[in-house]
Protein backbone atom coordinates (compact mmCIF):
# COMPACT_ATOMS: atom_id res chain seq x y z
CA UNK A 1 0.00 0.00 0.00
CA UNK A 2 1.20 3.51 -0.76
CA UNK A 3 2.26 5.59 2.21
CA UNK A 4 -0.62 7.28 3.92
CA UNK A 5 0.82 10.72 3.28
CA UNK A 6 1.15 10.23 -0.48
CA UNK A 7 -1.29 12.51 -2.27
CA UNK A 8 -3.26 11.53 -5.40
CA UNK A 9 -1.46 14.29 -7.29
CA UNK A 10 1.85 12.59 -6.55
CA UNK A 11 0.54 9.20 -7.61
CA UNK A 12 -1.01 10.46 -10.83
CA UNK A 13 1.57 13.06 -11.82
CA UNK A 14 2.95 13.37 -15.35
CA UNK A 15 6.04 11.63 -14.06
CA UNK A 16 4.06 8.62 -12.92
CA UNK A 17 3.94 5.33 -14.75
CA UNK A 18 1.76 3.88 -12.00
CA UNK A 19 4.78 1.68 -11.21
CA UNK A 20 5.32 3.52 -7.98
CA UNK A 21 6.89 0.85 -5.76
CA UNK A 22 10.45 1.93 -5.18
CA UNK A 23 11.21 -1.19 -3.15
CA UNK A 24 10.72 -3.53 -6.12
CA UNK A 25 14.18 -4.79 -7.10
CA UNK A 26 15.63 -4.28 -10.57
CA UNK A 27 17.81 -7.01 -12.12
CA UNK A 28 20.97 -4.97 -11.55
CA UNK A 29 20.06 -3.33 -8.26
CA UNK A 30 19.70 -4.41 -4.67
CA UNK A 31 16.35 -3.86 -3.02
CA UNK A 32 16.36 -1.25 -0.25
CA UNK A 33 13.93 -0.46 2.05
CA UNK A 34 6.60 -1.70 4.41
CA UNK A 35 -8.22 1.61 19.26
CA UNK A 36 -10.61 0.64 16.22
CA UNK A 37 -13.47 3.11 15.69
CA UNK A 38 -11.65 6.13 17.03
CA UNK A 39 -11.64 9.36 15.03
CA UNK A 40 -7.89 9.10 14.48
CA UNK A 41 -8.14 5.52 13.28
CA UNK A 42 -10.97 6.38 10.90
CA UNK A 43 -9.05 9.35 9.49
CA UNK A 44 -5.96 7.20 8.96
CA UNK A 45 -7.88 4.54 7.03
CA UNK A 46 -9.66 7.14 4.91
CA UNK A 47 -6.32 8.72 4.07
CA UNK A 48 -4.86 5.35 3.07
CA UNK A 49 -7.82 4.59 0.81
CA UNK A 50 -7.61 8.00 -0.84
CA UNK A 51 -3.90 7.60 -1.57
CA UNK A 52 -3.91 3.93 -2.60
CA UNK A 53 -2.43 3.19 -6.03
CA UNK A 54 -3.57 -0.21 -7.41
CA UNK A 55 -1.28 -0.28 -10.44
CA UNK A 56 1.89 -1.67 -8.83
CA UNK A 57 -0.08 -4.73 -7.73
CA UNK A 58 -1.27 -5.48 -11.26
CA UNK A 59 1.88 -4.41 -13.07
CA UNK A 60 4.36 -6.23 -10.84
CA UNK A 61 2.86 -8.72 -8.44
CA UNK A 62 -0.01 -10.02 -10.56
CA UNK A 63 1.94 -10.95 -13.65
CA UNK A 64 5.32 -9.63 -14.72
CA UNK A 65 5.42 -8.90 -18.40
CA UNK A 66 8.18 -11.40 -19.14
CA UNK A 67 6.08 -14.23 -17.76
CA UNK A 68 2.87 -13.09 -19.42
CA UNK A 69 4.26 -12.24 -22.81
CA UNK A 70 1.89 -10.81 -25.42
CA UNK A 71 2.82 -13.85 -27.52
CA UNK A 72 -0.14 -15.66 -25.94
CA UNK A 73 -2.29 -13.42 -28.06
CA UNK A 74 -0.57 -14.73 -31.16
CA UNK A 75 -0.99 -18.42 -30.46
CA UNK A 76 -2.88 -20.24 -33.17
CA UNK A 77 -6.45 -21.03 -32.22
CA UNK A 78 -7.30 -24.60 -31.38
CA UNK A 79 -8.58 -26.55 -34.41
CA UNK A 80 -12.33 -26.75 -34.66
CA UNK A 81 -14.14 -30.04 -34.48
CA UNK A 82 -15.86 -30.61 -37.86
CA UNK A 83 -18.63 -32.57 -36.20
CA UNK A 84 -19.83 -29.84 -33.87
CA UNK A 85 -21.81 -27.73 -36.35
CA UNK A 86 -22.15 -24.81 -33.94
CA UNK A 87 -23.24 -21.59 -35.65
CA UNK A 88 -21.44 -18.27 -35.33
CA UNK A 89 -24.48 -16.95 -33.52
CA UNK A 90 -24.01 -19.62 -30.89
CA UNK A 91 -20.31 -18.85 -30.54
CA UNK A 92 -18.79 -20.57 -33.54
CA UNK A 93 -16.49 -22.99 -31.67
CA UNK A 94 -16.81 -26.08 -29.55
CA UNK A 95 -16.64 -24.98 -25.92
CA UNK A 96 -14.10 -27.73 -25.33
CA UNK A 97 -11.75 -26.15 -27.88
CA UNK A 98 -12.13 -22.46 -27.14
CA UNK A 99 -8.92 -20.79 -25.93
CA UNK A 100 -9.10 -19.94 -22.22
CA UNK A 101 -7.67 -16.42 -22.58
CA UNK A 102 -9.09 -14.95 -25.81
CA UNK A 103 -11.90 -15.27 -28.35
CA UNK A 104 -12.13 -18.35 -30.53
CA UNK A 105 -11.52 -18.09 -34.27
CA UNK A 106 -15.24 -17.93 -35.08
CA UNK A 107 -16.59 -17.00 -31.69
CA UNK A 108 -18.93 -14.02 -31.67
CA UNK A 109 -18.04 -11.02 -29.54
CA UNK A 110 -21.14 -11.46 -27.41
CA UNK A 111 -20.28 -15.11 -26.78
CA UNK A 112 -16.66 -14.22 -25.96
CA UNK A 113 -17.72 -11.59 -23.43
CA UNK A 114 -20.25 -13.94 -21.87
CA UNK A 115 -17.75 -16.80 -21.63
CA UNK A 116 -14.84 -14.79 -20.19
CA UNK A 117 -16.07 -11.94 -17.96
CA UNK A 118 -12.92 -10.60 -16.28
CA UNK A 119 -14.65 -10.09 -12.94
CA UNK A 120 -15.07 -13.84 -12.46
CA UNK A 121 -12.68 -15.52 -14.92
CA UNK A 122 -10.10 -17.21 -12.70
CA UNK A 123 -6.37 -16.68 -13.13
CA UNK A 124 -5.88 -20.37 -12.36
CA UNK A 125 -7.80 -21.42 -15.48
CA UNK A 126 -7.29 -18.56 -17.95
CA UNK A 127 -3.91 -17.19 -16.93
CA UNK A 128 -3.29 -13.61 -15.78
CA UNK A 129 -4.78 -11.87 -18.83
CA UNK A 130 -7.72 -12.03 -21.20
CA UNK A 131 -6.76 -10.69 -24.64
CA UNK A 132 -8.69 -8.95 -27.37
CA UNK A 133 -7.19 -8.59 -30.83
CA UNK A 134 -8.59 -5.53 -32.55
CA UNK A 135 -10.05 -5.95 -36.00
CA UNK A 136 -7.49 -3.48 -37.38
CA UNK A 137 -4.54 -4.61 -35.25
CA UNK A 138 -2.84 -7.21 -37.46
CA UNK A 139 0.29 -5.09 -37.77
CA UNK A 140 0.54 -4.84 -33.99
CA UNK A 141 0.33 -8.60 -33.58
CA UNK A 142 3.10 -9.02 -36.16
CA UNK A 143 5.21 -6.48 -34.27
CA UNK A 144 4.79 -8.32 -30.97
CA UNK A 145 5.71 -11.61 -32.61
CA UNK A 146 8.94 -10.37 -34.18
CA UNK A 147 10.41 -8.26 -31.40
CA UNK A 148 13.61 -9.37 -29.69
CA UNK A 149 12.75 -9.03 -26.00
CA UNK A 150 15.66 -11.02 -24.59
CA UNK A 151 18.20 -8.96 -26.53
CA UNK A 152 16.50 -5.74 -25.50
CA UNK A 153 16.46 -6.63 -21.80
CA UNK A 154 20.11 -7.74 -21.86
CA UNK A 155 21.42 -4.67 -23.66
CA UNK A 156 19.02 -2.30 -21.91
CA UNK A 157 20.22 -3.54 -18.53
CA UNK A 158 23.78 -2.92 -19.68
CA UNK A 159 22.86 0.67 -20.58
CA UNK A 160 21.43 1.22 -17.11
CA UNK A 161 24.54 -0.28 -15.54
CA UNK A 162 26.76 1.99 -17.62
CA UNK A 163 24.80 5.00 -16.39
CA UNK A 164 25.30 3.85 -12.80
CA UNK A 165 29.05 3.77 -13.40
CA UNK A 166 29.01 7.18 -15.10
CA UNK A 167 27.04 8.67 -12.22
CA UNK A 168 29.48 7.24 -9.68
CA UNK A 169 32.42 8.71 -11.61
CA UNK A 170 30.80 12.15 -11.84
CA UNK A 171 29.95 12.20 -8.14
CA UNK A 172 33.45 11.09 -7.18
CA UNK A 173 34.97 13.82 -9.36
CA UNK A 174 32.66 16.38 -7.82
CA UNK A 175 33.60 15.33 -4.29
CA UNK A 176 37.30 15.48 -5.12
CA UNK A 177 36.94 18.97 -6.60
CA UNK A 178 35.70 20.36 -3.32
CA UNK A 179 33.06 22.42 -5.13
CA UNK A 180 30.32 23.64 -2.83
CA UNK A 181 27.71 24.06 -5.55
CA UNK A 182 26.15 20.96 -7.10
CA UNK A 183 24.83 22.78 -10.17
CA UNK A 184 27.69 21.55 -12.35
CA UNK A 185 27.16 17.95 -11.23
CA UNK A 186 23.42 18.22 -11.80
CA UNK A 187 23.97 19.57 -15.30
CA UNK A 188 26.32 16.72 -16.20
CA UNK A 189 23.96 14.10 -14.76
CA UNK A 190 21.01 15.55 -16.68
CA UNK A 191 23.01 15.34 -19.91
CA UNK A 192 23.94 11.71 -19.19
CA UNK A 193 20.33 10.95 -18.26
CA UNK A 194 18.99 12.35 -21.54
CA UNK A 195 21.53 10.26 -23.42
CA UNK A 196 20.45 7.16 -21.49
CA UNK A 197 16.81 7.75 -22.40
CA UNK A 198 17.74 8.25 -26.05
CA UNK A 199 19.87 5.10 -26.07
CA UNK A 200 17.11 2.97 -24.50
CA UNK A 201 14.50 4.13 -27.00
CA UNK A 202 16.92 3.62 -29.91
CA UNK A 203 17.60 0.09 -28.68
CA UNK A 204 13.85 -0.47 -28.38
CA UNK A 205 13.42 0.45 -32.04
CA UNK A 206 16.36 -1.70 -33.13
CA UNK A 207 14.91 -4.75 -31.35
CA UNK A 208 11.28 -4.10 -32.31
CA UNK A 209 10.14 -3.34 -28.76
CA UNK A 210 8.02 -0.40 -29.89
CA UNK A 211 4.60 -1.23 -28.44
CA UNK A 212 3.09 0.79 -25.63
CA UNK A 213 -0.23 0.99 -23.81
CA UNK A 214 -2.76 3.29 -22.22
CA UNK A 215 -3.67 1.99 -18.75
CA UNK A 216 -7.05 1.98 -17.04
CA UNK A 217 -7.94 0.75 -13.53
CA UNK A 218 -11.66 0.03 -13.21
CA UNK A 219 -13.00 -1.40 -9.99
CA UNK A 220 -14.07 -5.04 -9.85
CA UNK A 221 -17.67 -3.82 -10.02
CA UNK A 222 -16.95 -1.87 -13.23
CA UNK A 223 -14.39 -4.05 -14.98
CA UNK A 224 -16.86 -6.12 -17.03
CA UNK A 225 -18.65 -3.05 -18.39
CA UNK A 226 -15.37 -1.27 -19.13
CA UNK A 227 -13.90 -4.32 -20.85
CA UNK A 228 -17.08 -4.82 -22.89
CA UNK A 229 -16.91 -1.24 -24.12
CA UNK A 230 -13.27 -1.62 -25.17
CA UNK A 231 -13.82 -4.98 -26.86
CA UNK A 232 -16.74 -3.69 -28.91
CA UNK A 233 -14.81 -0.56 -29.89
CA UNK A 234 -11.83 -2.61 -31.07
CA UNK A 235 -14.10 -4.98 -32.95
CA UNK A 236 -15.43 -2.05 -34.98
CA UNK A 237 -11.92 -1.50 -36.34
CA UNK A 238 -11.93 2.25 -35.69
CA UNK A 239 -8.47 2.11 -34.11
CA UNK A 240 -5.46 -0.16 -34.58
CA UNK A 241 -5.09 -1.59 -31.11
CA UNK A 242 -5.05 -4.74 -29.01
CA UNK A 243 -6.11 -4.92 -25.37
CA UNK A 244 -5.81 -7.12 -22.31
CA UNK A 245 -7.52 -7.20 -18.93
CA UNK A 246 -6.36 -8.80 -15.69
CA UNK A 247 -8.26 -11.89 -14.59
CA UNK A 248 -9.59 -12.70 -11.12
CA UNK A 249 -6.86 -13.91 -8.78
CA UNK A 250 -9.09 -13.78 -5.73
CA UNK A 251 -8.23 -10.26 -4.63
CA UNK A 252 -10.47 -7.21 -4.62
CA UNK A 253 -7.89 -5.03 -6.34
CA UNK A 254 -8.89 -2.68 -9.12
CA UNK A 255 -8.24 -4.44 -12.42
CA UNK A 256 -5.63 -3.29 -14.90
CA UNK A 257 -6.70 -2.89 -18.54
CA UNK A 258 -4.02 -2.12 -21.14
CA UNK A 259 -4.93 -0.82 -24.60
CA UNK A 260 -1.93 -1.21 -26.89
CA UNK A 261 -0.56 0.70 -29.86
CA UNK A 262 2.12 -0.61 -32.19
CA UNK A 263 4.60 2.25 -31.98
CA UNK A 264 5.11 4.58 -29.03
CA UNK A 265 6.59 7.15 -31.43
CA UNK A 266 3.45 7.33 -33.57
CA UNK A 267 1.67 10.11 -31.70
CA UNK A 268 -1.25 10.14 -34.12
CA UNK A 269 -1.92 6.47 -33.38
CA UNK A 270 -1.42 6.97 -29.64
CA UNK A 271 -3.84 9.90 -29.75
CA UNK A 272 -6.44 7.98 -31.77
CA UNK A 273 -6.65 5.30 -29.07
CA UNK A 274 -6.90 7.98 -26.39
CA UNK A 275 -9.70 9.64 -28.35
CA UNK A 276 -11.52 6.32 -28.53
CA UNK A 277 -11.26 5.92 -24.76
CA UNK A 278 -12.59 9.45 -24.26
CA UNK A 279 -15.35 8.95 -26.82
CA UNK A 280 -16.47 5.82 -25.01
CA UNK A 281 -16.42 7.80 -21.74
CA UNK A 282 -13.83 5.53 -20.16
CA UNK A 283 -12.04 8.55 -18.74
CA UNK A 284 -12.79 12.24 -18.41
CA UNK A 285 -10.14 14.48 -20.04
CA UNK A 286 -10.98 17.26 -17.59
CA UNK A 287 -10.40 15.10 -14.52
CA UNK A 288 -7.66 12.74 -13.35
CA UNK A 289 -5.36 11.85 -16.27
CA UNK A 290 -4.49 8.41 -17.53
CA UNK A 291 -1.01 7.38 -18.64
CA UNK A 292 0.76 5.68 -21.52
CA UNK A 293 3.86 3.61 -20.92
CA UNK A 294 6.13 1.99 -23.49
CA UNK A 295 6.84 -1.73 -23.15
CA UNK A 296 10.56 -0.94 -23.23
CA UNK A 297 10.38 0.72 -19.82
CA UNK A 298 8.09 -1.99 -18.47
CA UNK A 299 10.55 -4.71 -19.47
CA UNK A 300 13.39 -2.85 -17.75
CA UNK A 301 11.22 -2.18 -14.68
CA UNK A 302 11.75 1.57 -14.93
CA UNK A 303 9.24 2.76 -12.38
CA UNK A 304 8.05 6.18 -11.26
CA UNK A 305 10.67 6.33 -8.50
CA UNK A 306 13.48 4.67 -10.43
CA UNK A 307 17.05 5.28 -9.33
CA UNK A 308 18.00 6.78 -12.71
CA UNK A 309 15.32 9.48 -12.36
CA UNK A 310 13.95 8.75 -15.82
CA UNK A 311 10.41 9.84 -16.56
CA UNK A 312 8.66 6.47 -16.44
CA UNK A 313 5.44 7.30 -18.28
CA UNK A 314 5.87 8.40 -21.87
CA UNK A 315 2.60 10.31 -22.19
CA UNK A 316 -0.23 11.62 -20.07
CA UNK A 317 -3.72 12.19 -21.43
CA UNK A 318 -3.05 15.84 -20.56
CA UNK A 319 -0.48 15.89 -23.38
CA UNK A 320 -3.22 15.58 -26.02
CA UNK A 321 -6.30 17.57 -26.94
CA UNK A 322 -9.18 15.10 -27.02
Amino acid sequence: MSPANTSPDEIFSDESSFYGMSHIPHPITISTNISLGSDNEKARFENEVASYDPEPYWSYYHPKLLSTNPSVLLASPEPESPSQGISDQDGGDSSRRLPPHKAGAKESISAFLSRLPPSTTQTSTAGPWIWMRGRAAKSLSKSLESREEAKFVKEGTELLGAFDEKEAELRAAHDESGAKSTSGLTRKLNTARKQLESDILSLARDTGVTAGKWMLFPSVARVDATWKTIVKALDKGDVCADAKVATNDGSEQSRLICVYTEDFGDKDDVKSVLQMLAREQLFNPRERPIYYKCDAYTLLEINSKNRWQLKASMYSSKDFKV
